[in-house]
């Protein structure tokens, strides 16, 4: 315990020198008005390769909101940034462009692919509607036992089959996954009534992302499924488009959803998945130390990304009970009413999508690393 505690200090005081280092080079960013952190690019061709004496600049893009202290894609951006500028000694400059300034998912995905902008930052669950239909996968309903399972899985260097998607994804899209990581467990809000039970959420319109296992698992329970972009949820809600939404605690506060909606169920019935793609062609024009440096920049920002997610969902019921929102955790006769729903619903939908080896295949490598994690708890 004591260690976890000097971990998180250690975290934290990474967050804080970096953000305070980043806003006196560039000004003082806000939620309420995420200016700019640098201007926004033209569009530009490719990158192609270059002598190993060049600098070269990396675009960061994402959706969220400029927060490092409240938004762990924020805390990963800035410390990405300082760790990966201090190793290449100024050769890479790194540009951030937060809260959907040049894009939002899909299009930041797409600049991505053509190698408009290097880098960005979305839920994986994007990568997959526009071009590749596995890593959908990782979306299925109540999958992991906890963030480590979700980490040792996603590991794209550590665990086999995550290091074969990623090289199939380079091969067909020009993309590489940097990184995926657990951005934190979904829950269900709404303000109609509260959700005890898979029948609570029969004739609700719920706002998804538009990830088809979400999707599905909504409309296992009677639900009506309501993709809406991200950006044009808070209107959705305060305007009664949508009943409800489903999402992770960062999100829920970061965005005020608290603000529009009343109740909210601790259902924990997907793990938020995060993936940091990088255009491949940039990446491989890179001179070899380069390369290792962006592998070790990121490595110490993921630290930074899953230790601050850690820190902010324990602290983010606290949080919505003071804003007023009903929280309500399920027992575990009824969460085990809602994996009996999802469960082999959205299964069998995945199974038709991707074929029941495939599936077969991932949830004995997903079990695997569960089985590791508990036996090493037992020495």
């Amino acid at each position: 315990m004591r260690l976890r505690r000097m971990a998180f200090a250690t975290i934290i005081l990474l967050v804080v020198s970096s953000c305070l280092l980043f806003a006196g080079g560039e000004g003082e960013q806000t939620q309420a008005a995420p200016a700019a952190v640098t201007q926004a690019p033209a569009a530009t061709p490719a990158a192609t390769p270059v002598d190993a004496g060049k600098n070269y600049t990396l675009k960061f893009s994402w959706a969220d909101p400029f927060d490092p202290m409240k938004q762990s894609t924020s805390a990963y951006a800035v410390v990405f940034k300082q760790e990966l500028e201090r190793l290449t000694g100024g050769r890479i400059k790194v540009e951030l462009y937060p809260a959907g300034q040049i894009g939002d998912q899909r299009s930041s995905t797409e600049q991505v692919a053509r190698g408009t902008i290097e880098m960005t930052n979305i839920s994986s669950g994007v990568l997959a509607s526009l071009y590749f239909p596995k890593l959908e996968i990782v979306d299925m309903p109540f999958l992991f036992t906890s963030r480590e399972h979700a980490a040792r899985f996603l590991d794209v260097v550590g665990n086999p089959f995550m290091t074969e998607m990623n090289n199939e994804l380079i091969k067909e899209t020009g993309i590489r996954l940097l990184n995926v990581v657990p951005f934190g467990p979904r829950h269900l809000t709404n303000n109609t009534r509260p959700i005890k039970t898979p029948a609570d959420v029969k004739g609700l319109r719920i706002r998804t992302m538009e990830i088809t296992p979400h999707m599905k698992l909504i409309e296992s329970m009677g639900g009506s499924p309501v993709p809406i972009p991200f950006l044009e949820l808070y209107t959705s809600l305060q305007t009664n488009v949508v009943d409800g939404e489903e999402n992770t605690f960062q999100n829920i506060i970061a965005q005020n959803f608290f603000e529009v909606q009343k109740y909210l169920t601790v259902s924990n019935h997907v793990m938020g998945v995060g993936a940091t793609l990088i255009n491949e062609k940039w990446y491989q024009s890179l001179p070899e130390d380069l390369r290792a440096a962006v592998i070790e920049a990121d490595y110490v920002a993921q630290m930074v990304y899953n230790g601050m997610a850690q820190i902010l969902d324990a602290m983010a019921v606290d949080t919505l009970v003071e804003k007023g929102m009903q929280v309500y955790y399920p027992t575990p006769a009824e969460y085990k009413k809602f994996q009996d729903v999802a469960i082999p619903y959205v299964r069998k939908y995945m199974e038709g999508r991707l074929g029941e080896k495939f599936v077969d295949d991932f949830l004995k490598s997903v079990n695997a690393i569960s089985d590791s994690i508990k036996a090493e708890a037992k020495n």
